[in-house]
């Protein structure tokens, strides 16, 4: 879920409820049509709470990986140290050259400037960001 387009449409979402709670008399009147469902501020809330949320969760399937977004990618590498040689994994965040959407192939740029290509694995969740896994990638 994407907490902060949850927040936006929760915003949103309640200040019109409470607007059109504010003035459901007036637009009953003015319509000539029964709203009595605009009456009851609660569920006007409720609805919009409920709204949110499943905003916050389609957003990121709907939107995809946009050309500039930032993603997570896990580099493997390996280093010799002392004669020993150790696996490393590092997570590199870097840029997306093209847009795409889950399990589609996109480039993408490391801060160093050096491309890499990788399948999108994950859109972004609360509290992470979208995740790449890399297939193949440049070296200097």
């Amino acid at each position: 879920m994407n907490f902060r387009v949850f927040a936006k449409s929760f915003m949103l979402l309640v200040a019109a409820a409470l607007i059109l709670y504010g003035t459901s008399g007036w637009i009953g009147k003015a319509t000539g049509t029964d709203v009595s469902f605009l009456n009851d501020a609660w569920r006007l809330v409720a609805i919009a709470v409920g709204a949110s949320l499943l905003i916050g969760f389609v957003y990121p399937s709907v939107r995809g990986i946009k050309q500039g977004d930032q993603l997570l990618a896990f580099v493997r590498r390996h280093v010799e140290q002392n004669g020993q040689s150790f696996a490393v994994s590092d997570a590199v965040l870097v840029t997306a050259l093209e847009n795409g959407r889950q399990g589609a192939r996109i480039r993408v740029q490391f801060p160093n400037g050096l491309l890499a290509e990788g399948v999108i694995e994950s859109y972004a969740g609360t509290l992470t960001p979208p995740t790449i896994r890399l297939t193949e990638m440049e070296t200097r």
